[in-house]
């Protein structure tokens, strides 16, 4: 477990023959300059915790006496205890900073006592030296061990939380919704606290944006308490008080720059694609994700994506009701736009333009004429063929009204690949 940092030097054993009849009054002073000087480990009122402190600074003495007179002695169980104590350190919390700072403080209590015994006794300068040298190589070695516990420890932890985070995404965005107290342990179990609404996010992201173990590791997102699950099949966000001061801003900056980072594959248009759904109640994250993953749908058939692909539901609210059952649509444009049948294709995509364009401009030729960039006469002239083909029914609210929305589902349909045939059907 233990990380040999480097070779020591040769020490005869002699040179530190002092060290085991002081060993108690060493850890001693080594532990009151810890708990002295490193406020992580000032506890006045734990004495255990003071004897734990000691416990480890008399052996990791004995163990370096130990090698100094022996070069050959097993060092794994002082690197096992430091690589423990780097495990404990992580699940307490606390960085590493206070424990490499109290290995430092132990090297140098050593270090000012072994000057006290050179000054007293004379001695070999360059054996002096030595001891030196390998005391901090004996302090790299330690604080090695801890950092290897540290880090086993934290991707441990991170691990299981992120196993536990995934978990209440699903459970959020179940469908029927659970009950809000079904999801609340696990939420405190994992320090997410339940917002009053959401928003999701549903994710089109091609294989390369993820590493091996199915995690983006380009994805860093902004605010940090959005839940993300992106090893299922229909990869998805969770953005938690979305109304809340910058934070759809910081969280939309997020997506746009892993957007403009994701490979795109399979010749796709844009790399990542975001449909960010409405924000509703908790209990309703699922109806919030059924939306975004239908706008992410239609969006993923559109040849005129946004730039940044990002699709936004509330933009689309009007399109999403009118596709909300494609079939019932189809049927609908089919009936009411029946009479472009008679037409050769082309001249009913001019028709179903022009008609569309009027019943926008509210009867006016002229306003249809400057929004689809032709002359009034030639929206006239097609005027007097369409009503031809249409009759009373342009003059027909409730008919008017059908006609619209037809038309509408018309061009939506024509953004999809197979828009030729299904324009046939239609029309």
């Amino acid at each position: 477990m233990g990380v040999l940092v480097a070779e020591w030097p040769p020490v005869p054993p002699e040179a530190v023959s002092w060290m085991l009849p002081e060993l108690e009054s060493l850890a001693d002073d080594m532990t009151a300059a810890i708990l002295r000087e490193v406020p992580e480990y000032a506890r006045p009122d734990d004495d255990s915790y003071a004897r734990v402190v000691h416990q480890a600074a008399r052996d990791a003495v004995h163990q370096f006496a130990a090698r100094i007179a022996d070069p050959a002695s097993p060092g794994e169980p002082m690197a096992r205890m430091f690589h423990d104590i780097g495990r404990v350190e992580a699940a307490e919390g606390r960085s590493l900073d206070a424990l490499h700072a109290a290995l430092r403080v132990g090297a140098r209590v050593i270090w000012q006592r072994l000057r006290q015994k050179a000054r007293h006794g004379g001695g070999d300068a360059d054996v002096f030296a030595r001891l030196g040298e390998s005391i901090f190589r004996y302090l790299d070695e330690l604080a090695a061990s801890c950092s290897a516990g540290y880090a086993e420890a934290k991707a441990e932890f991170t691990g299981e939380a992120e196993h536990l985070r995934r978990r209440l995404l699903d459970l959020l965005v179940a469908d029927p919704p659970l009950p809000t107290e079904a999801i609340a342990s696990l939420a405190g179990t994992v320090g997410w606290r339940l917002p009053r609404r959401v928003v999701a996010v549903a994710l089109a992201v091609p294989f390369s944006a993820f590493s091996n173990n199915g995690s983006a590791g380009s994805l860093s997102l902004q605010p940090p308490d959005v839940l993300v699950g992106l090893t299922d099949r229909e990869p998805c966000l969770l953005l938690p008080d979305p109304d809340g001061p910058g934070r759809r801003r910081l969280f939309e900056e997020s997506l746009r720059r892993w957007s403009a980072t994701a490979k795109p594959t399979g010749g796709a248009a844009s790399g990542v694609l975001a449909a960010v759904g409405p924000a509703v109640p908790l209990a309703r994250a699922s109806a919030s994700l059924r939306w975004a993953r239908r706008a992410l749908t239609l969006a993923r058939r559109d040849s005129a994506r946004r730039a940044d692909g990002i699709v936004q539901c509330d933009e689309q609210l009007a399109t999403l009701v009118l596709l909300a059952d494609t079939e019932l649509a189809r049927m609908l444009s089919g009936q009411a736009l029946a009479p472009l049948r008679r037409l050769r294709p082309d001249q009913a995509d001019r028709l179903a333009e022009t008609l569309l364009a009027w019943l926008e401009s509210a009867d006016n030729a002229g306003a249809a004429a400057r929004h689809l960039h032709v002359h009034p006469q030639t929206v006239r002239y097609r005027l007097r063929q369409i009503t031809e083909l249409f009759g009373d029914s342009l003059s027909d609210p409730e008919s008017r009204f059908t006609l619209q929305v037809a038309l509408r589902v018309r061009r939506l349909v024509a953004t999809t690949p197979a828009s030729r045939s299904d324009q046939n059907q239609l029309a």
